[in-house]
């Protein structure tokens, strides 16, 4: 995790570094113009490094910071613009062709205006989160459960809504409120629910998840921030506080009528030296009575889709991806995971990855709207299943 702070700093101060040196030579002869201008991009890049791992938690701390992130976004696109700025410079000046004599105003408000003005639009891509249905199909081993004979079973999913300093209580607030009127029978949060603890608000979360009342209550795994933002154990303590139920490599029979199964994230080695359970150390104490029901899996991170099937799962939740949040990061992802978002079935066994509800770093997406998962599950005996 060190490393990835590392290069990340080292690759936000080349970013804002050439940015600064590219504003300087455009701006040429515009005296104390320049100087404001090169000073502001530095200071925002250096915002969000130097601050994040910090304590602070005043009112100018948190909006710097936010400040930080936001920017962030934006100069990986400036930063693109300026790239093809230079390179067509040089172009012109080995054919011959100068570029034009700066100032040159036309340069800078496209190379500065375009990405602030994608910066606001992917704002509201990533602050108001849409709800997105998946239906499926579930065949048991033996008889539908009675209580789903007549009605499907309804999954609410949250993933990492990142809350800390950077996005508060109220947003997931406003994520439930989408679930609330379709009833969920349960809410699972799979993962990244945690930022940072500075500015948790223990009594604002529990409001939020207040919002909806499941009647199969409000379930929750760790991701790797709840790692990275401290003691695992503060977090998970966190999550219980506010009325989660957590399983951390655990299952729990839910409703008679599936086994719902949790694991610990995939990180945990890198954090604690241990190893997180397999799914068959998972279900090795499994009565025996309950392994005919459909097990549901929630994993943060869509790392190990067949050791969840080869365990008999029916249905894997995850997120973590962001569907890579900023494109073309996206590509990342798709190239790193069999399924990098949205659902992929083989079988009885359905794979369903989040594009997350919230974001982490820049506030920003511009790979698709921030989401709330409504999973509707039709349970079908195998027995009287087509052939």
């Amino acid at each position: 995790m060190f490393r990835f702070f590392l290069v990340t700093g080292i690759g936000l101060a080349v970013i804002n570094g050439w940015i600064s040196w590219w504003l300087w030579r455009a701006l040429s002869g515009t005296g104390w113009l320049r100087i404001v201008l090169c000073i502001l991009v530095l200071a925002l890049g250096a915002a969000f490094p130097l601050l994040y791992k910090g304590h602070g938690d005043t009112l100018a701390h948190v909006w710097t910071l936010r400040a930080g992130a936001f920017w962030m976004g934006v100069a990986f696109y400036a930063f693109a613009l300026v790239l093809i700025a230079d390179i067509w410079g040089l172009g012109a000046r080995l054919f011959g062709a100068m570029p034009p004599a700066p100032p040159r105003w036309g340069a800078v408000l496209l190379v500065m205006g375009l990405p602030l003005l994608l910066g606001v639009g992917s704002w509201f891509n990533a602050a108001f989160p849409v709800l997105r249905h998946y239906d499926i199909t579930v065949r048991t081993q033996g008889p539908v459960p009675s209580t789903y004979v007549d009605k499907p079973l309804k999954l609410g999913v949250i993933t990492d809504i990142h809350l800390g300093r950077l996005l508060t209580a109220e947003r997931l607030g406003r994520a439930i409120e989408l679930l609330a009127p379709e009833q969920p029978d349960a809410i699972l949060y799979v993962g990244d629910i945690i930022d940072d603890h500075i500015k948790l608000d223990a009594e604002a979360t529990a409001a939020a998840l207040a919002v909806a009342q499941p009647r199969l209550g409000h379930w929750a795994v760790p991701g790797n921030h709840e790692y990275i933002s401290g003691s695992i154990d503060k977090s998970l303590d966190f999550l219980r506080a506010v009325g989660m139920q957590v399983l951390r490599d655990q299952w729990a029979v839910v409703d008679n009528s599936f086994v719902l199964a949790g694991r610990d994230d995939l990180s945990k080695p890198g954090f604690t030296g241990i190893q997180r359970g397999s799914m068959e150390e998972i279900l090795a104490d499994l009565p025996e009575q309950y392994r005919g029901l459909p097990l549901v899996v929630m994993d943060h991170q869509p790392a190990a889709l067949d050791e969840a099937r080869d365990a008999g799962a029916a249905l894997m939740l995850s997120g973590h991806t962001h569907n890579g949040q900023l494109w073309p990061f996206n590509f990342v992802t798709e190239l790193r995971y069999e399924n990098p978002l949205g659902l992929l079935t083989k079988g009885n066994f359905h794979s369903i990855v989040s594009a997350g509800t919230g974001t982490w770093g820049p506030p920003l997406r511009t790979t698709g709207r921030a989401e709330v998962l409504l999973v509707t599950v039709h349970f079908a005996s195998a027995d009287n299943a087509a052939p």
